[in-house]
C-alpha cells in the first residue's frame, strides 16, 4: 500500500506546522556504539586560554536503534591527549593503528564510529543534566583481501 505525503512526513513547502518537537536532545544509553559524521571544526584555545584545542561536532546514530544525537568532542592538542587524537583519526580512516600521521582538519563530512559514555553535568540554570560524550573512537571495520595486497578501511 502506498503512502501519502501526510502519512510519511513529507511537507508542502508552504504547509502548516505546529508540531514543537519533544524538546531537547537524546541521551544514549552507556556503552552504546554510534556511527558519526564530523559537522563541523573550530581551532581554539582550552577554557583558560593556555592551551590550543580544536571542537569537532557530530551527527550521532546509533548502532542499536536509540536514535541520534549531536556530540562535541574536544581535543586539547598536547601529547597527554595524543592516545585520543590517534584514536579519532583511524576511526575515520584517515590513520591506520601503529602509524604516524600528520594532522589534518578539513575532516567535515567524514565518518567513524565509537562508543559513548554518559556524564552529568549542572546546566546554567543550576538543575542537573546529561549528556553523551564519546568514550572511545573504534577502528573501522577492515575488509578481507587476498593474500599481498593491502587492507582496505570501510
Amino acid at each position: 500500500m502506498e503512502q501519502t505525503h501526510e502519512e510519511n512526513g513529507v511537507l508542502d513547502y508552504d504547509g502548516e506546522i505546529s508540531q514543537d518537537g519533544e524538546g531537547g536532545f537524546t541521551v544514549l544509553p552507556d556503552g552504546d556504539e554510534v556511527t558519526f559524521t564530523v559537522r563541523k571544526v573550530e581551532k581554539g584555545r582550552n577554557k583558560d586560554g593556555t592551551l590550543p584545542q580544536v571542537k569537532v561536532e557530530m551527527s550521532c546514530q546509533s548502532k542499536a536503534g536509540h536514535g541520534r544525537t549531536s556530540i562535541n568532542e574536544f581535543f586539547t592538542m598536547t601529547r597527554k591527549s595524543e592516545w585520543k587524537l590517534c584514536e579519532f583519526f583511524t576511526s575515520i580512516g584517515l590513520r591506520k593503528h601503529g602509524d604516524r600521521l600528520k594532522m589534518r582538519w578539513d575532516i567535515e563530512g567524514m565518518t567513524g564510529s565509537g562508543k559513548v559514555t554518559v556524564e552529568q553535568f549542572t546546566k546554567r540554570d543550576g538543575s542537573a543534566g546529561s549528556g553523551n560524550r564519546i568514550k572511545r573512537f573504534l577502528e573501522p571495520d577492515v575488509v578481507e583481501t587476498p593474500a599481498g595486497e593491502e587492507p582496505a578501511f570501510t
